[in-house]
């Protein structure tokens, strides 16, 4: 009899530690599509703006060797102005749901493989995005050289107003003196930051595509609403 009350003791207890891991478990899963949501949301505005940066930076590389280009200084002057502004196209991965789980030991309560498995496969994906989000950091970097031996900085200085927007300069501005002595070396290195945004672009619509297919994983899988 009391080896019957301890194994049924045992067995109560366990029960209740499963049920509270399941508990916590669906807290998790739940905190997780609020992440991912967040994420989409911010990866489709990104996309977009991404998108008008390619058509940005194609019509600043057209226009700057074009005939016509002493024509247009002030919009290639805006055009310019937008290459050293990266903040708003960088991704910022809502990974407090992972984080915890990946590095809390709480990975274990997912029991279903085909949700964990997808969750790595998008944390993979972001990883993957910020690494080349930090090659064309470095890209920028070695192009803007390049952009203060064409560009004016003190024009540059004029085109923000107080709140940080960007805006074309006045007319009867002026390129640089060394303008003609640096254009190949600016379209040489901006070819890299062109390439790098495209590149983005494609992932981050991958992005999307494994944020969508983790959502309806795990909102079906947990029969989520």
């Amino acid at each position: 009899m009391l080896f019957l009350a301890v194994f049924c003791g045992f067995l109560a207890e366990n029960f209740r530690e499963h049920q509270i891991e399941h508990r916590r478990e669906r807290q998790y899963i739940r905190s997780l599509t609020d992440d991912i949501k967040l994420d989409t949301a911010s990866l489709n505005i990104i996309s977009q703006r991404r998108i008008r940066r390619r058509e940005m930076y194609d019509s600043l590389t057209n226009l700057l060797n074009s005939p016509q280009r002493d024509q247009l200084i002030s919009r290639l002057y805006y055009f310019a102005r937008h290459i050293q502004r990266l903040s708003p196209v960088i991704f910022t991965y809502n990974d407090r749901t992972i984080q915890q789980l990946k590095y809390g030991a709480n990975m274990r309560l997912i029991q279903n493989q085909t949700v964990t498995d997808a969750i790595v496969l998008y944390d993979a994906a972001v990883r993957d995005l910020s690494v080349t989000e930090d090659r064309e950091d470095n890209y920028m970097m070695q192009c803007l050289p390049h952009v203060f031996k064409l560009f004016d900085g003190r024009v540059m200085d004029i085109m923000i107003d107080s709140a940080g927007a960007i805006h074309e300069p006045p007319t009867g501005i002026s390129f640089l003196p060394t303008f003609a002595a640096y254009i190949d070396d600016f379209n040489g290195s901006f070819h890299s930051m062109k390439s790098s945004n495209k590149v983005i672009l494609v992932k981050v619509k991958t992005l999307i595509t494994e944020g969508e297919k983790l959502l309806n994983i795990l909102q079906n899988e947990y029969h989520l609403k």
